[in-house]
């Protein structure tokens, strides 16, 4: 066998022995469930304090997706997800918008480093009082070692997606 057919023979072998090793390697659900809630609260914590530049930054990739009934936006850039929810926020200041908390969130893990969030949350006022309820659902990814939303998908029925 020459040293060019070994070396290919080696990393095929290499290669195919991956999967494997990567599934032994992979942290449990429940960790990656822990992982992507600690980011979507980071979401709720920065979206409640008008952290636009935290959302578009930190939390939400380059590029990322609205899907809705209308159809889907593309979000290219860091700026676009950052004048998108400058534009969310304006709307909600007249309202007296406050925070935004969490009622129930149902966490889908696809594999390591790709999970779905489905949650109904309600946004609040000032005052304390209900201004609206919503569900929507959130594709995450693993990012640079770090979770990222890279779709956010509208349940203007209120329904949340389940896991199986």
């Amino acid at each position: 066998m020459t040293h060019r057919a070994s070396t290919t023979a080696a990393i095929l072998l290499a290669a195919a022995c991956l999967p494997a090793a990567a599934a032994a390697q992979a942290p449990p659900e429940s960790d990656v469930r822990a992982e992507v809630r600690a980011a979507w609260d980071g979401y709720i914590e920065a979206f409640s304090a008008g952290r636009t530049d935290v959302i578009a930054d930190e939390i939400y990739a380059a590029p990322s997706f609205q899907l809705g009934a209308a159809g889907a936006a593309v979000r290219s850039e860091a700026a676009e997800t950052r004048a998108a929810f400058d534009a969310v926020h304006r709307q909600l200041a007249p309202e007296r918008y406050d925070r935004s908390e969490t009622d129930r969130a149902e966490i889908c893990v696809i594999n390591p480093a790709t999970a779905l969030l489905s949650a109904h949350f309600t946004r609040y006022r000032t005052d304390g009082s209900v201004l609206s309820r919503g569900a929507s659902s959130y594709l995450f990814a693993r990012v640079d070692g770090g979770w990222r939303i890279l779709a956010i998908m509208a349940n203007p029925a209120g329904k949340l997606i389940a896991c199986d």
